[in-house]
């Protein structure tokens, strides 16, 4: 790629098996880069408030982001950067948030639907390649060649293969262990601790499996998570159900992660087993209702004591 040293976003929903994008990304432009630049500035950032003030303006620039904001797209569009998008089902993103990092429900559903707003906004800023985790990509060698192709890399075929073989499953657990017996995630590592440099957390490789969310969400929480990334499953082509009309004689709960709280909208705190508090002092419900014929509608609330 000639010219100004490129912008790279790697840019991916949650559990779209974004950080092993992002460290085959790195390892091709290394290769690429190494004999020219002596450092690819590499890191996390939404924000381009998250970077350095000061950064090697010959240093290729590459960003793993999850809800890149209007200022990082405007950034990457600036600088003719390029981004290399990882989608996945965002019911499932949030499942294996849940599954693989014991992360719960609500600040799962938070960060996904953060990135169901931001990600469908990227293409239209910077020229992308989607790749769909439902594909495989990450187990199918010749993505490294549709990387390096839309990125104009020229790696040698002895160099892909090196670079897959180096994040394959088993390697990348290996690696993660390895991490953790020296101490460098820290002396207690916990789901949220990762190495700085390749962003890998304690936990981090999945099954690949696509659909999970079947059985690690509850039916409220997969119609409430179709609902709140309703705009990104039509931007991406991903087919999910609208919440069930709701029939004469038929109860909705919210307890007990019931399917009540696919019906909630603006002003509700976050769910939990107990059901949903008011965050604000008006709050909406999303109904849908079932043609038929008139009847009344109740709303049961349980109201708090007042408290001076």
């Amino acid at each position: 790629m000639a010219g100004p040293a490129p912008i790279i976003l790697c840019a991916g929903q949650y559990g779209s098996a974004s950080t092993w994008l992002y460290n085959a990304v790195h390892a091709l432009m290394e290769a690429e880069y190494g004999p020219v630049h002596q450092h690819i500035h590499r890191q996390f950032a939404d924000s381009p408030d998250q970077l350095p003030r000061a950064v090697d303006p010959a240093a290729p620039l590459l960003l793993k982001t999850h809800a890149p904001t209007r200022g990082l797209r405007w950034l990457a569009a600036r600088g003719g950067g390029r981004a290399i998008l990882s989608i996945r089902d965002p019911r499932d993103a949030v499942a294996s948030l849940m599954a693989r990092f014991h992360f719960d429900y609500a600040l799962c559903r938070d960060r996904v639907e953060q990135t169901c707003q931001a990600l469908p906004l990227l293409p239209d800023a910077v020229p992308c390649l989607v790749l769909r985790y439902e594909d495989g990509f990450s187990q199918d060698p010749a993505t490294l060649a549709r990387i390096a192709r839309f990125l104009g890399l020229k790696p040698s075929s002895r160099l892909r293969r090196r670079v897959f073989d180096d994040l394959t499953p088993d390697a990348v657990r290996t690696r993660i262990a390895a991490m953790l017996e020296a101490g460098a995630l820290g002396p207690n590592p916990t789901a949220h601790s990762h190495d700085g440099t390749s962003h890998w957390h304690p936990g981090h490789v999945g099954d690949g499996l696509p659909g999970k969310f079947a059985t690690v969400l509850t039916a409220g929480q997969a119609a409430d998570i179709a609902r709140r990334g309703a705009g990104f499953a039509e931007a991406f082509g991903y087919a999910m159900p609208p919440p069930a009309r709701l029939r004469p004689g038929e109860t909705r709960r919210l307890e007990g992660w019931g399917p009540g709280i696919a019906c909630l909208g603006t002003g509700f705190a976050a769910p939990d087993a107990e059901g949903a508090w008011l965050s604000a002092r008006q709050a909406m419900l999303h109904i849908p209702l079932e043609a038929g014929p008139a009847a009344t509608l109740l709303l049961e609330v349980e109201a708090p004591a007042p408290t001076r």
